[in-house]
């Protein structure tokens, strides 16, 4: 058996009221090249076979009683492959929008935690022949960059497939543990927490102690620096990072943060990956400065049309893999995050964008010199029943329509392959991202970089954001904005 993580089963506890832990993809497919083969059949033969290569996909979840301790992941001794990947269609015309109300409701309902978190849907019935296939997996049990790996699992670089070596040696399952083994393992975590707690405060200690940027960001935070004596101390001569440089929390309020239903709504589109690049080369930005600019117009846009644009610029949470290469395919969850500021408040597209640049790199350094672990370090501290009993009392109360947003958007950027990809002999399209909302966060904006396009996945509660098929052009809207701000700046000068 092998324990979650503090952090991997935070994603576990948070499911209360409206939140849901899942996140999922759609890929959209040509089905011509498949000479009228099933493409349900060519997927659920492509995952039976690598399955070995694939370990979330045959683990379930035990509990420990009372949520004495995390819980465990075993091989599922029950584990039926036809229960996972479904076959539908949608009606015709099967156009966009159809298919993004689909994924909405299917992106609506939780994950079984009985069986290994997580399903496929390939899905038919689309316009030009078209195929999707949208897969569903508990956040738990990956993060952004692993499930991308989980990805290159399940496609091929030709039609013709990849060969696939055999198991070394044949799968077995585990026996499910009694309630009465798992109840001594729940003890024998709690006897130890203590001794743990002390040992990650002085890890913590010890990290913000060595770094001068990170400990003046954490005394800027909760204002020990204005102490004359222990905030000289504490800065010990080193220089400190500046007070602009830190996003100044809580955020602004907006219509998007509030106390989610569990009900969804999703959007996606894909812009041109050159125009982002050309204006990141115009402006001597980086690719995501571009991508969090685009972002910061649609959303000032939207909420201007709304008469609820906040007077303070809107605050992204954005989050970081801290996965080393010695990590990969190891799965779960290895990420931390940083908080940079939309500049919503300026008018002008490429001062926007600079106000990123700069925050974006401020948020940067910051991250590089506070110890990585620290996130995962003391999630491994929280005891479980604690952390449910506060997401349950969260969502039962709804804390979050009384107070301000620690942040008000996530926005994650995963880059992809630049070469077509296959699955089952199909040809991947298309690649978006079906993220998740929570309490207070009801809007989520993630992007996946594929061949010669950015593909955005945008989901939100139904209930806070009912409108967000105005975004894609709110979107290219912003990108085209942009280009022809850098075409006047790269312009040759008479």
């Amino acid at each position: 058996m092998q324990q979650l993580s503090g952090l991997d089963n935070s994603f576990l506890v948070m499911e209360a009221g409206g939140n849901l832990g899942h996140v999922a993809s759609l890929s959209t497919f040509d089905t011509t090249g498949l000479g009228g083969r099933s493409f349900y059949e060519s997927v659920r033969r492509t995952i039976e076979e690598r399955l070995h290569l694939l370990p979330p996909y045959r683990r379930r979840l035990v509990e420990v009683p009372f949520d004495l301790d995390r819980p465990y992941w075993i091989e599922d001794p029950d584990f039926d492959l036809d229960f996972h990947i479904r076959h539908i269609a949608v009606p015709p015309p099967g156009d966009e929008l159809q298919l993004s109300e689909l994924i909405a409701r299917i992106h609506s309902r939780p994950l079984d935690r009985a069986r290994p978190l997580w399903e496929s849907y390939v899905i038919e019935g689309l316009a030009e022949g078209q195929a999707a296939l949208y897969m569903k997996i508990h956040h738990c049990t990956i993060d952004g960059v692993s499930g991308a790996e989980m990805g290159q699992v399940l496609l091929d670089q030709s039609p013709d497939g990849a060969v696939i070596d055999p198991p070394e040696k044949p799968w077995q399952a585990d026996r499910l543990p009694s309630g009465g083994e798992m109840l001594l393992r729940g003890a024998g975590g709690l006897a130890v927490q203590p001794g743990r707690a002390v040992r990650i405060a002085a890890r913590t200690a010890r990290g913000l102690w060595e770094s001068d940027e990170a400990r003046g960001a954490a005394m800027r935070m909760v204002g020990i620096e204005k102490l004359p004596i222990v905030g000289r101390i504490l800065r010990g001569g080193g220089d400190q990072v500046d007070a602009d440089e830190i996003p100044q929390t809580p955020a602004p309020r907006t219509p998007f943060n509030r106390a989610i239903t569990p009900h969804r709504r999703f959007a996606y589109f894909s812009l041109s990956l050159d125009s982002f690049k050309q204006v990141k080369r115009a402006f001597g930005t980086t690719l995501n400065d571009v991508v969090m600019a685009v972002c910061g117009t649609a959303l000032r846009r939207y909420l201007l049309e709304l008469g609820e644009l906040p007077k303070d610029p809107l605050v992204a949470m954005v989050p970081v893999s801290v996965r080393n290469d010695a990590e990969k395919r190891a799965y779960g969850n290895r990420v931390t995050s940083i908080l940079s500021e939309l500049a919503t408040d300026i008018e002008d597209g490429p001062a926007r964008l600079q106000r990123i640049h700069q925050a974006m790199a401020s948020a940067k350094r910051i991250q590089r010199a506070t110890p990585a672990t620290l996130l995962t370090d003391w999630t491994e501290v929280a005891t479980p029943a604690l952390l449910a009993q506060a997401a349950r009392i969260s969502a039962r109360t709804r804390i979050m329509d009384r107070m301000r947003p620690p942040f008000n958007v996530v926005i994650s950027n995963v880059p992809g392959p630049r070469e077509s990809l296959y699955c089952g002999g199909a040809e991947m399209l298309t690649y978006y991202p079906v993220s998740a909302v929570a309490d207070g966060m009801g809007l989520n904006i993630t992007v996946t970089s594929y061949k010669d396009h950015l593909d955005f996945g945008l989901i939100s509660c139904r209930e806070l954001v009912p409108d967000i098929w105005r975004f894609p052009d709110l979107f290219a809207e912003g990108l085209e904005d942009l280009v022809k701000a850098a075409e006047l700046a790269t312009a040759p000068k008479d």
